[in-house]
């Protein structure tokens, strides 16, 4: 069976990357279920479910991609999404539009019920989702020393959603690509779209993490 979803994240995980999106009809109109939109997560049979980076250094963000879906994983309370595809089959067969992606966007007050960094094992356990689109339009990058890595910076988004503070790691290779070339990169940009999801276990913790960063509005050429 073809599944179609519009990519809202290509983002670095664990040596591989971490493939998602919301799940699209033969019209290209997003699936709406009773919860909101139907999100989905490709994973390959791998440590943490991982896909290949070269399987998906072609596919960008906002991209339609179609897959052989193959079975569904098995469900690991939060991680709800993720489903099982052919490997190395994943096509790009057009490009959704950007100004659709308002009605997708996430209303719960709170990101995954709290408005911290991250969630507990315990926390993780009782939420049936992982990914969320949000808008924002107050933000920031922050850079940290990476204490394992000192001649690196590490990348982090602070922003405003719903009154409420957070500051995610960004792992989005293409923005920090981008945005390593320019620091300057987001002073241009009024709001954004990003793609936040839930990270895995670490430590007995699970972190939020910003997986995709899509400019939605502009105060010039991005």
């Amino acid at each position: 069976m073809t599944i179609r979803f519009v990519c809202l994240a290509n983002s670095i995980k664990e040596g591989g990357r971490c493939l998602a999106g919301i799940q699209l009809n033969n019209n290209n109109e997003p699936i709406i279920g009773k919860n909101g939109p139907i999100w989905i997560r490709p994973i390959c049979k791998t440590q943490h479910g991982k896909v290949y980076t070269h399987w998906v250094s072609h596919i960008t963000l906002l991209d339609i991609v179609e897959i052989e879906f193959t079975g569904f994983a098995e469900k690991t309370s939060y991680q709800s999404e993720n489903v099982f595809f052919k490997d190395d089959d994943l096509k790009v067969i057009g490009r959704f539009e950007k100004h659709k992606l308002d009605e997708l966007c996430d209303n719960h007050y709170y990101l995954f019920g709290n408005w911290g960094k991250a969630l507990s094992i315990e926390e993780a356990v009782v939420l049936d989702h992982s990914l969320v689109l949000i808008h924002v339009s107050k933000f920031e990058i922050i850079e940290k020393n990476d204490m394992d890595n000192p001649d690196k910076k590490k990348i982090r988004l602070f922003f405003y959603h719903n009154e409420t503070q957070y500051d995610f790691p960004v792992t989005d290779p293409v923005f920090l690509n981008l945005y390593r070339n320019n620091p300057r990169i987001l002073n241009v940009v009024k709001s954004l779209f990003l793609c936040v999801s839930i990270g895995i276990n670490f430590n007995g913790l699970h972190y939020k993490l910003v997986a995709g960063i899509i400019p939605a509005s502009l105060n010039s050429n991005y």
